[in-house]
């Protein structure tokens, strides 16, 4: 069996010419390709909200969107791809989507990077929200449900915007607010790592800090082995497959949880952790927000988890 696990991407764009402090090139041989590490320009956004139906595919949040005026395409809402956009190949094929550049992607481990190329989207649509100028990337093959998509929208998006994933009630807003301030109760304070928000989880007695992953459908929740080993679990660990990331594979297991799990004061259902994390601060994935209204403030670094209005 293959899982698929958080898959996170770095961009490292490559451009014609020649380094401080490098040798100039051999006569006639051209000049050498610097890789300069830089974030893609934001989009250009118009329209101010989006309030939009959603299906569930294997746990994970998918809406439609057209791309450059054509479509509808199906997209999952990854709260733990780093950045915007990543589509399909065969998409980007049939779109003709011209290259622009080189990444280096990666999952947060660090391993393996890969070089992959960068592609502009003249423009992303979905609800009243539209994007122009979006750089984009191949959506990787880790998994049957990905070839159920066309591609991810990453937490990018929604950096300026309030942004609710209703999993009860099937829908997805995301337009101008924020969240009133962190109660420790419904709405907790987040952190921020390498662009992926980091919330507040409460096993037990103790409390870890792992990525808010809702592309994350394998298990409700990944930790890295040692942190599972201080846990309260029961019974044996048992093999659960092998989970592929953009840049390595690796062997899962899971145990029982002997604890509750909840954020702030609402519990999740999540009975059990599967590890080692392709992240070294774990992640909690759409599976553990079933039947949930999750509500990210991102500007304001805070996050609400209550049950879905009926």
């Amino acid at each position: 069996m293959k899982v698929k696990m958080l898959a996170a991407c770095a961009a490292a764009m490559i451009v014609a010419g020649t380094a401080a402090g490098q040798e100039p090139p051999p006569p006639g041989a051209g000049p050498r390709p610097v890789v300069r590490r830089m974030r893609p320009p934001p989009p250009v956004q118009t329209g101010e909200r989006a309030d939009v139906a959603l299906e569930l595919v294997g746990g994970m949040p998918v809406i439609s969107a057209t791309v450059n005026g054509r479509g509808p395409f199906r997209f999952g809402v990854d709260t733990g791809a780093a950045g915007y956009l990543r589509v399909s190949p065969a998409l980007a094929e049939s779109l003709g989507l011209e290259q622009v550049g080189e990444a280096m992607a990666g999952d947060p481990s660090g391993r393996n990077p890969i070089r992959i190329p960068i592609y502009r989207v003249q423009s992303l649509a979905f609800g009243d929200l539209t994007f122009s100028g979006v750089s984009t990337t191949p959506l990787p093959q880790l998994g049957p449900r990905a070839a159920q998509v066309d591609g991810i929208i990453g937490i990018g998006f929604f950096e300026t915007m309030l942004l609710t994933i209703d999993y009860g009630r099937l829908r997805l807003s995301a337009g101008p607010g924020s969240l009133p301030a962190a109660n420790g109760r419904d709405i907790v304070e987040t952190g921020l790592d390498r662009g992926i928000l980091t919330l507040p989880l409460n096993i037990g007695d103790t409390v870890q800090h792992v990525h808010l992953d809702t592309g994350n459908t394998a298990q409700p929740l990944f930790l890295p082995a040692e942190t599972v080993a201080t846990l309260p679990t029961r019974g044996e660990a048992r093999s659960i497959g092998r989970a592929r990331t953009v840049s390595q594979e690796i062997a899962v297991q899971a145990i029982d949880l002997a604890a509750p799990v909840s954020v702030g004061t609402t519990r999740l259902a999540v009975a059990s952790v599967g590890f080692p994390s392709a992240s070294p601060a774990g992640n909690i994935g759409s599976l553990a927000l079933r039947n949930m209204a999750l509500t990210v403030d991102f500007a304001n670094r805070r996050l609400r988890i209550v049950p879905s209005a009926p």
